[in-house]
């Protein structure tokens, strides 16, 4: 009976681990892989972009030289394997390798021609059986004739070698748990039995996403071991999943070149708020880690709206706005990460109710939102945009002043300018 007893064990934990570790590992590198993909597709298309504008008086003037010089500046971009200007007779008047030039373009396997596209993006394998996204763009005059064309190549080989790696590193932490577990369930007796009820039900928790669910065991017996091994593991998927947020929240970011660094800014400035007015240290993990995926929303909002460095227009601004809704909707599809998903949703409420996305006003909006919004605000302000340059840290402090009772909570801007103080004096 004990045998059997410690076989259902080993069967269970085997299977319990490595369903939730392999599963949640793969989901999570997987997420992060087309999130990088698109990234990478994103910038290759605005390369090409670039080439083909600032190649049109070269290739209407014939201009070789011009021609060779554009594409050899664009293979300084990390990714490109290869760079091409064609005529609209497919011939090649420029390309990083210059042996190809003067000769007729064929498209490699898997890669049909371009023909109305205003962009056409294909994947397909090189000879090397490595993978290539080709980005071309149809190269036109202003009466919409066109006269050449521009072939960009990007290499998925980097973002594969990460995912794999990260997928390896995932299978080393499984190795690992499912051994300790085979251990503690041959040595496991029956007296000690009793509390496996509480394992059964932590991997469970566990499996359905409950990430910040802990098995406590009293004792030092295998049991405990076992369920510190759980929430060891329950700490890294959190942390890998967290990973992968942060990773999508800078991918976003880096579609605006005026926005490096916020979202890291705004959770420093208001993390150090929040310590200030004695938050719980779980309240401040939650309140940086908001800051960090604030702007997750903004992977719906098309990047004309994004771009845009003029007034938008009350169409655009409705889209705009529903950035907070579908960031909080990303955020609460793991129980773990709960804390943070008022905090996204409201960042962009006013305190006198006149914000977005639910209009709530005063101490109904909640403490967290209240203070990304004043530091999210101050990091705006002392850093250039799009539309303006920065202002000095003196004038967004009385910026902030200003909109005390307005836009801002009153003593959350009094806290925060009493913050910076304290940070400048370090």
């Amino acid at each position: 009976m004990r045998a059997g007893l410690k076989l259902q064990f080993i069967i269970m934990t085997v299977t319990l681990v490595a369903i939730t570790v392999l599963g949640s590992s793969y989901f999570f590198t997987q997420q992060e892989r087309e999130v990088l993909l698109r990234e990478m597709t994103r910038r290759g298309s605005t390369i090409a972009r670039n080439l083909g504008i600032i190649s049109t008086d070269s290739l209407i003037s014939g201009d070789h030289l011009s021609l060779a010089t554009y594409v050899n500046s664009t293979m300084k971009n990390e990714g490109i394997v290869y760079g091409m200007i064609l005529t609209d007779k497919s011939k090649i008047l420029a390309h990083n390798r210059i042996e190809n030039v003067g000769k007729s373009y064929l498209e490699p396997p898997g890669v049909r021609p371009l023909t109305n596209e205003e962009i056409l993006i294909q994947p397909y394998r090189n000879d090397k059986k490595e993978p290539i996204i080709d980005i071309a763009i149809p190269i036109n005059l202003r009466n919409g004739v066109r006269i050449g064309a521009v072939h960009v190549g990007m290499s998925q080989k980097s973002i594969d070698q990460y995912v794999r790696q990260a997928f390896r590193d995932s299978l080393s932490i499984a190795a690992g748990l499912l051994i300790i577990g085979v251990i503690i369930a041959i040595i496991v007796t029956n007296f000690m039995l009793r509390p496996f009820g509480d394992l059964v039900k932590g991997a469970k928790a566990i499996g359905e996403g409950n990430l910040n669910y802990k098995i406590r065991i009293k004792g030092k017996n295998e049991l405990s071991l076992l369920a510190q091994s759980f929430n060891e593991m329950t700490d890294r998927l959190k942390e890998l999943y967290i990973g992968v947020l942060r990773a999508m929240a800078k991918a976003l970011e880096s579609r605006d070149p005026f926005a490096g660094g916020h979202d890291q800014r705004v959770a420093e400035y208001a993390a150090a708020c929040a310590e200030r007015i004695h938050l719980t240290p779980e309240e401040v993990g939650n309140i940086r880690l908001a800051a960090q995926v604030q702007n997750l929303g903004h992977i719906a909002v098309p990047d004309a709206i994004l771009e845009n460095t003029g007034k938008l227009t009350d169409e655009e601004y409705e889209k705009l706005k529903k950035h907070p809704t579908v960031g909080a909707g990303i955020l609460d599809q793991v129980q773990a990460l709960r804390g943070t998903v008022k905090l996204v949703l409201h960042h962009h409420e006013r305190f006198n109710g006149t914000g977005y996305p639910n209009g709530v006003m005063g101490k109904e909006i909640p403490l967290g939102a209240r203070i990304l919004a004043v530091a999210d605000a101050y990091d705006a302000m002392t850093s250039p945009q799009k539309h303006r340059e920065a202002i000095s840290p003196e004038a967004a402090v009385e910026e902030l002043k200003r909109g005390a009772g307005t836009q801002f909570d009153p003593e959350i801007v009094a806290a925060f300018i009493e913050t910076l103080d304290q940070m400048s004096r370090r």
